[in-house]
């Protein structure tokens, strides 16, 4: 191993054990080495097969034999072809071809250093997902047990309704047995009557015409001529019964077929970088506060939704049926009417959309004119949110309200990907309310009958739940979310009169309490860097918040 020292000012850094001149560089630990360091170096890790050699000449890139001369080094790039050459390659077989000093090419090391890196990321994310399909699958045969039980109940009570209508089926059978042989002995005393009445006048015509009686004869007469004889009959069916063919069609109900979904694995590596590092403020600060306006209802709320319009004005909805255009200082823009009061409230195309209770759809206003995007069939409608591949997030809930779930459904209303159970097939929601699609994919999401957050990423797959501060032994009254640009989760805390601001994995950082309070805080959107509109549910007001430096 051969050694030289630099001259007077040649060395250009620092030896990394001691800061003293380098004169040498061990490639294979990639330390810098001065004079002193050199020799205990050499000593300890030569035997292992450590490559030392001059500092100064560690620049010097080394590109390889060539692939069709191995005894020739690299010396050019064909981009024609896409491969290092060697001087004879670069004149014989890729002289017309498009070349370029090797040097310019991107090193190929780091380009394989980067993407194994990206292929580390995606790897992690494949192994969830695949931990995700292991725990589904080893609940299936527990999930379709649980479906089977549920239709035997459901049979259970089928039988005990169909056992009800049988009794009540014979009872009226029986009712109508009897009122049918009233009917035909009331038939029966009649001709009765009739025939007794006709059998008494033969007998008295026999004993006229032997007395040949002249008065006698003539009132027999007018008699017979008198007597009316029935012309019809009144015939009465008897009751019959008629039963429903029972078929697939029938009301028992329907087993939904299996459903595959596309749903996309792509820019794993990308979901958890954010794109700002400002700092928190430490006393948020109240810029403008302003009236809605909005009637109160029976329970005394008056405003209920806030989405924003670009970064300078916002739409509300409250008790009423009717959306009110403010900007940030509280100047009322623009009033429409809509078919609900104003709960769930997002935007489309720059276009307020909102889901409708009554009806169960998905509405948008256009104009001031409310058209119908879709239906959401016998599930009602809660929360909404407009995505980033521009689709939508329903909350939704059966009539019954035994289930909950999230759907993203594209902008003509076709089912794309539902959320309702965890790995193990368990449900993720008791009443999802309010939902709002993170910058890193998540899809986070408001129970209320859970008091929790509950976050899910882009393919359903839980991820964490917040219940609250841990650090408190206050209650948590989880109302509406929204996100900002650095993946915050911000939460309204209704009861509690507070914001709760955590990271995107879930960690609570800090409580967004402005230096003039917030009071039942429901509604939540951000409108700028830095800034909350903030809806006061009981008194109307909207604060417009800074909580960010």
């Amino acid at each position: 191993m051969a050694f030289s020292n630099l001259r007077q000012g040649q060395h250009y850094l620092e030896c990394n054990v001691c800061k003293s001149p380098v004169i040498l560089t061990c490639k294979k630990c990639a330390v810098n080495l001065c004079h002193a360091c050199v020799e205990p170096h050499i000593l300890l890790k030569s035997k292992n097969g450590h490559n030392v050699t001059k500092y100064n000449e560690q620049t010097k890139p080394e590109y390889g034999e060539c692939l069709t001369h191995p005894q020739q080094k690299c010396s050019a790039f064909c981009k024609t072809c896409d491969i290092p050459i060697c001087v004879i390659c670069e004149s014989i077989k890729h002289g017309t071809h498009d070349t370029c000093e090797i040097s310019e090419k991107v090193d190929l090391s780091e380009l394989i250093a980067t993407e194994n890196e990206r292929l580390k990321l995606t790897r992690a994310e494949l192994e969830k997902i695949l931990e995700h399909l292991g725990k589904r699958s080893a609940s299936l045969q527990r999930v379709y047990k649980q479906t089977k039980d549920k239709i035997s109940l459901h049979a259970k009570n089928w039988h005990k309704e169909i056992d009800k209508a049988e009794k009540a089926m014979y009872k009226e059978l029986n009712e109508l047995r009897e009122k049918h042989a009233k009917v035909l002995l009331k038939q029966k005393k009649e001709f009765d009557k009739i025939l007794k009445k006709l059998k008494n006048l033969e007998e008295k015509v026999d004993s006229v015409a032997k007395s040949k009686d002249a008065s006698g004869l003539m009132d027999l007469k007018h008699e017979l001529e008198n007597q009316q004889i029935p012309s019809f009959i009144e015939e009465t069916r008897p009751a019959f019964f008629q039963p429903w063919k029972f078929n697939e069609s029938s009301n028992f109900g329907y087993i939904e077929k299996l459903q595959t979904q596309k749903l996309p694995i792509d820019d794993l590596t990308q979901q958890y970088q954010t794109s700002s590092s400002r700092q928190a403020l430490d006393v948020p600060t109240v810029l403008s506060s302003f009236d809605t306006e909005f009637p109160k209802d029976k329970i005394n709320n008056r405003l209920y939704g806030l989405v924003p319009l670009g970064d300078d004005r916002v739409w509300a909805g409250g008790a009423s049926e009717e959306l009110k255009l403010f900007d940030l200082h509280g100047r009322h823009h623009d009033t429409v009417t809509i078919t609900t009061i104003g709960l769930y409230l997002t935007l489309y195309d720059g276009h307020v959309v909102y889901t409708d209770l009554n009806d169960k759809t998905v509405k948008k206003v256009i104009n001031g004119k409310v058209d119908t995007l879709f239906s959401t069939g016998e599930w009602t409608p809660f929360g909404i949110t407009c995505t980033a591949v521009r689709d939508f997030l329903v909350c939704l809930r059966t009539t019954d309200q035994t289930e909950s779930k999230v759907v993203r459904f594209s902008s003509s209303g076709d089912v794309l990907q539902e959320i309702q159970y965890d790995s193990h097939y368990q449900s993720l929601f008791k009443w999802a309310v309010y939902v709002v699609e993170n910058g890193n994919g998540d899809i986070c999401v408001a129970d209320y009958d859970k008091d929790a957050v509950t976050v899910v990423d882009k393919l359903g797959i839980f991820r964490f739940s917040y219940t609250g501060n841990k650090a408190s032994n206050e209650k948590f009254d989880a109302s509406s979310l929204n996100t900002d640009s650095m993946h915050h989760i911000i939460i309204t805390d209704f009861k509690g009169d507070k914001i709760h601001m955590l990271d995107r994995d879930g960690r609570f950082l800090r409580y967004i309490i402005p230096d003039q309070g917030i009071r039942d805080p429901r509604a939540v959107c951000v409108v700028r860097e830095g800034e909350l509109m903030v809806g006061e549910c009981l008194t109307g007001m909207i604060k417009r918040i800074k909580y960010l430096q």
